[in-house]
């Protein structure tokens, strides 16, 4: 009866060890390292809600203004707040949901506000906002 015992513990362990092997062997195949990778699949983001507005007083920043900022790096900068689809950074464009762009929202020019970064924050000065198209 103890015998049996061992047997059947036996028998499991060996049914487990070969199950990890076969599936390691599978893992390994040539077959998949041959196998072409898959093609991306891009889905355009469905827009749920509408575009944000700009704020009434144009003299914050918000969605659309185009903001002039100083300690970005040698040379004060200008952005612009753009929607997250559209944002295109050798444009200046920014997306709302971006760090930098948080920084800035609701802020006036001559305000400073702290850009946090993964790399540490930084202290940017808004020179200036402007917002094209009528108030």
């Amino acid at each position: 009866n103890r015998r049996l015992g061992w047997g059947i513990r036996n028998h499991r362990a060996l049914r487990f060890a070969q199950g990890v092997l076969t599936d390691m062997s599978r893992a390994f195949t040539k077959e998949r390292d041959d196998a072409p990778p898959p093609e991306p699949v891009l889905v355009p983001r469905r827009r749920t809600t509408e575009a944000p507005e700009p704020p009434a007083d144009r003299r914050l920043v918000g969605y659309g203004a185009q903001v002039v900022v100083e300690g970005v790096g040698p040379e004060p900068k200008t952005f612009t707040i753009a929607d997250e689809d559209e944002t295109d950074l050798a444009a200046g464009k920014i997306g709302l949901d971006s760090p930098l762009a948080q920084a800035l929202i609701g802020a006036r020019a001559g305000s400073k506000v702290t850009w946090h970064r993964p790399a540490g924050d930084r202290r940017l000065k808004i020179v200036s906002v402007k917002y094209d198209g009528p108030a």
